[in-house]
């Protein structure tokens, strides 16, 4: 075979290749239909949708608001006494009986952990930090999980829980290191999981990977502590960090899913012995969000040809949406958005909520 006839069966071949993959892709496209999407409101910095998925409540430079889903009608929660530059309150969370609002308020010297009561309007601050992240309700809404942040000690983080009882706070600590986030509850409430970062701990000469805490609680005492972390991984580099919306517990709260690398790993929470399933993806997964059904997941990934940048978790838009089964066997595209998709979340039926740029959108899947 000469070379000019070996050259061109090559380039047929590629030729080949890329129409394939064309059509793979356009029918990975067409599998995924999407019945209505719309933006909602301009302007969000965050949200959280209510536990009936009736209700959205969102924060702006102009303070905290809450809108019904149904009927469109807006209610100013809390408004902002002065222009600010930037959003002072983040980290929404209903409490599951809907009547109260946990949220961080950046407004003060500290930021204040807060709870708003929806039928009196009046405040409750929790606790006082540098700084706050991971705060949530406990499915019986008794308790209320967050991580602090703190410089005295070599900037530490400490994980609490606190029961909310009327005339006062009862606050534990379960657990104090450096570079945690991120805490979900199991429906159950009999395990607290949290995320420690990758990192190099020079006082004891020591690699921590990248894994996720698993607490089994009894009332607010830690029970018992466990780890879990991708095997074989590289501990050190920020590409296999878990993200902290890069993880998601299934809605009957056996499974834990988190993404390292191209892949979402599962553990069972329930059978310590079965081995962890690994998931191959199109890319890293920003962040996941398990189906109410919890038969699949949607995860977010990067389309962004800029590089990563070192000791970075996250690259920038525009960002595509898939759907994966939870045995990995059908990997759908969804859609892209140009200026990218955060604060995924999807509580019933098939629509889902998320922020792009500064714009609530709402999609509705034809799963």
């Amino acid at each position: 075979m000469n070379k000019t006839l070996k050259f061109l069966l090559l380039s047929m071949l590629g030729l080949l290749a890329t129409v394939i993959l064309f059509s793979l892709r356009v029918n990975i496209m067409r599998a995924q239909e999407i019945v209505n999407r719309q933006p909602l409101v301009e302007r969000v910095h965050e949200f959280a949708l209510s536990p009936d998925g009736e209700y959205i409540a969102l924060c702006n430079i102009d303070g905290l608001k809450k809108i019904s889903l149904k009927s469109g009608k807006q209610e100013w929660l809390l408004r902002s006494l002065y222009y600010l530059p930037k959003c002072p309150i983040h980290s929404i969370k209903w409490s599951p009986d809907m009547t109260h609002i946990a949220f961080v308020s950046g407004t003060s010297p500290q930021h204040e952990l807060k709870v708003l009561n929806l039928a009196t309007k009046s405040l409750r601050v929790i606790d006082r930090a540098h700084s706050f992240c991971g705060v949530t309700w406990s499915p019986d809404g008794k308790q209320l999980a967050w991580i602090k942040h703190e410089g005295k000690a070599g900037w530490q983080d400490r994980l609490l829980v606190g029961v909310i009882g009327k005339d006062k706070v009862h606050i534990t600590i379960l657990y104090e290191d450096k570079m945690i986030h991120s805490i979900r509850w199991t429906a159950d409430g009999q395990f607290l999981i949290f995320v420690r970062d990758s990192r190099w701990d020079p006082t004891v000469s020591k690699h921590f990977s990248s894994a996720l805490g698993v607490i089994q609680l009894d009332g607010t005492n830690l029970k018992n502590l466990k780890w879990l972390s991708p095997p074989g991984r590289f501990p050190m580099h920020s590409y296999y960090s878990i993200p902290h919306s890069g993880w998601a517990v299934s809605p009957d709260g056996t499974t834990v899913a988190f993404g390292s690398g191209n892949s979402i790993w599962l553990y069972s929470l329930r059978k310590s012995e079965t081995l962890p399933m690994e998931i191959r993806l199109v890319g890293r997964a920003l962040e996941i969000c398990w189906s109410p059904d919890g038969k699949g997941l949607l995860y977010v990934v990067s389309e962004s040809k800029e590089p990563i940048a070192p000791g970075s978790v996250r690259t920038g838009p525009p960002h595509s949406l898939y759907w994966i089964d939870k045995e990995g066997k059908k990997n759908q595209f969804i859609f892209r958005e140009e200026k990218g998709i955060c604060n995924l979340q999807w509580l019933k039926g098939r629509d889902i909520f998320y922020i792009s740029g500064e714009t609530l959108c709402k999609v509705t899947l034809g799963i």
